[in-house]
């Protein structure tokens, strides 16, 4: 099992946004302030707006959600799902690769080696503290065995990470992978070779993201197994704030 399999995954997500946003019907929440009984100021499509939510929310996270709205009603945000703090703080990084160059990176000898000198040539020429705190992110985590990659997905940005581990149990190698992406969701799987076959076993957070997905896959070539569950956490994520704040 190499790297390079991870192409299925990529050829996998590399979904058209417009049919994913259309029948997903995700948005992406900031929520301001929480206004009591329920109700919260948000910013959605940079609008700010007043929404009501059946769960108490974070003020300063982001969330995913799906909106609803009748005529004349408060917009309502159900099946909310907080976002990890690694998309939010990598957003702004210079450090963004595209799909046509991650295909690349994911289909060298050694990508990881590729990662490590983009990341090395960024920190040293970072100018904030910012730039300095992105890329010592993405090199922790790639110091611990986790690649992680900002992505432009379609113009939406997202995070991808992977990370190969022999699983002990079937005593085979295999590759760990989680996504965050805007119009999906957060997805997270296993990618592992069977009788010379790539199986791929995805986890989805919401139902509707299954179902665009099992759409979507008819004419792939691999057997792709999705189940929907509550938690998908990144395979890593750094905290360096009090390193930063010591150093800088």
């Amino acid at each position: 099992m190499n790297i390079s399999q991870l192409g299925s995954l990529v050829n996998l997500i590399n979904t058209n946004p417009n049919e994913a946003k259309a029948l997903i019907k995700l948005v992406s929440v900031d929520i301001l302030k929480s206004l009591g009984d329920g109700k919260y100021s948000v910013l959605l499509d940079n609008k700010r707006l007043t929404a009501q939510s059946d769960k108490p929310l974070s003020e300063g996270a982001k969330y995913w959600s799906q909106l609803t709205q009748t005529k004349d009603s408060v917009p309502q945000l159900s099946q909310l799902l907080k976002q990890p703090s690694l998309l939010k703080n990598l957003q702004h990084t210079n450090l963004e690769y595209s799909l046509k160059d991650l295909k690349t990176i994911l289909s060298s000898v050694k990508p990881e080696n590729i990662l490590k000198q983009n990341i090395l040539e960024h920190l040293s020429t970072a100018t904030t503290k910012e730039e300095f705190s992105n890329a010592s992110t993405l090199l922790l985590s790639l110091q611990n065995q986790t690649m992680t990659i900002p992505l432009n997905y379609h113009g939406y940005f997202s995070v991808l990470q992977f990370k190969k581990r022999y699983n002990k149990k079937t005593k085979k190698s295999q590759i760990d992978f989680y996504a965050a992406l805007e119009l999906l969701g957060p997805i997270s799987g296993i990618i592992s070779l069977e009788n010379g076959r790539v199986s791929i076993e995805l986890n989805v957070a919401f139902d509707k993201t299954k179902q665009f997905l099992e759409n979507d896959m008819k004419n792939l070539s691999y057997e792709v197994d999705i189940s929907v569950i509550n938690l998908i956490e990144p395979l890593y994520n750094a905290n360096i704030n009090s390193l930063l704040d010591l150093c800088i």
